[in-house]
């Protein structure tokens, strides 16, 4: 059975600490630790903006454009996930930015609920709304290569 989990663009204020350990103290960061620090040094920090009574992420050198997907528990509201992406061109979505809740991550405790792939397949459904973009990249991560069909 799958954990219930909503996708939204904002978060409620209430959950700053949980957002800021998503973003900034996040157990799985090691990971993919250079492609985090290759994507800020190209267009900065992200960071968290208030938004009346919600909370937002933006990129520094993006002030125009930048999204964010959060996953949140369904049942209060916490973010479990995030993932901060832009139109780089009117072709291509770019993912600047991923975080999860180490209990989601690979090997974690609900790792097994797929939260990254769910997440990447919330953006794809969003990006192909959009009119022209054909192509979802991840800004960092290991490359893995695809089996010929």
């Amino acid at each position: 059975m799958r954990e219930p989990v909503t996708f939204t663009s904002k978060v409620a204020l209430e959950h700053r600490e949980a957002l800021e350990r998503l973003l900034f103290f996040n157990g799985c960061q090691h990971r993919v630790a250079q492609g985090i620090v290759d994507v800020i040094d190209r267009f900065g920090p992200p960071e968290i903006r208030v938004d009346g009574e919600w909370l937002r992420v933006q990129v520094a050198a993006l002030s125009d454009g930048v999204q964010s997907l959060f996953a949140v528990e369904a049942s209060t509201g916490r973010p479990i996930g995030v993932a901060v992406y832009v139109r780089a061109d009117l072709e291509h979505v770019n993912v600047l930015h991923i975080g999860l809740s180490e209990e989601y991550c690979a090997g974690g405790e609900r790792g097994s609920l797929n939260l990254l792939l769910r997440m990447m397949k919330e953006i794809r459904r969003s990006a192909r709304r959009v009119k022209g973009v054909r192509r979802l990249t991840v800004a960092y991560g290991e490359p893995r290569s695809r089996p010929d069909a």
